[in-house]
């Protein structure tokens, strides 16, 4: 990214997929985070400036961090399906639901190849600017294609393929 390489890493329940850790490290920022009885605690260190964190999330997190597309895979998509699931807002220090909808089938090109995949789209559900595409090839239930906006990043676009 513009801001260098980023490392995000997330540790999740093997039941339910559910988010328990996540370490995210870019530059100057460092954040630590354990999600434990629907609480996320930790820290964020932003160019030395450390602040704590310790949130009420109402709930559990889910698709949240690293491997969040690979989750969303997991789910029972087909056209016309829809969820709502939580994720954290670590800047605003809060948790957001987020709306998925499978919006339909379509052939999806990528540098690994073509692939019949459901077009899934996540946004914020409260009309914030979050947006999400993610690609989800139909037999392999793997995520091809992810193209997102980053509102902390001035709306710029992150798009990621799957490569041979």
């Amino acid at each position: 990214t513009p801001m260098g390489e980023i490392v995000d890493t997330a540790v999740l329940d093997k039941e339910n997929l559910t988010l328990r850790r996540r370490a995210v490290k870019q530059g100057p920022v460092n954040i630590e985070i354990e999600v434990k009885d629907n609480k996320a605690t930790g820290r964020m260190n932003m160019g030395g400036q450390e602040r704590p964190i310790n949130v009420d999330l109402g709930g559990p997190l889910f698709a949240d961090g690293a491997g969040g597309p690979h989750a969303i895979a997991s789910l029972p998509l087909k056209e016309g399906y829809s969820a709502t699931f939580r994720n954290f807002d670590v800047m605003r220090q809060k948790a957001k639901l987020m709306q998925l909808q499978v919006a339909g089938s379509e052939s999806v090109t990528v540098p690994a190849g073509t692939f019949d995949a459901y077009k899934v789209e996540i946004s914020s559900a409260d009309g914030g600017p979050d947006k999400m595409t993610i690609w989800v090839a139909k037999e392999a239930r793997k995520p091809v294609k992810v193209s997102g906006v980053l509102p902390q990043m001035g709306g710029a676009i992150l798009t990621s393929e799957l490569v041979p």
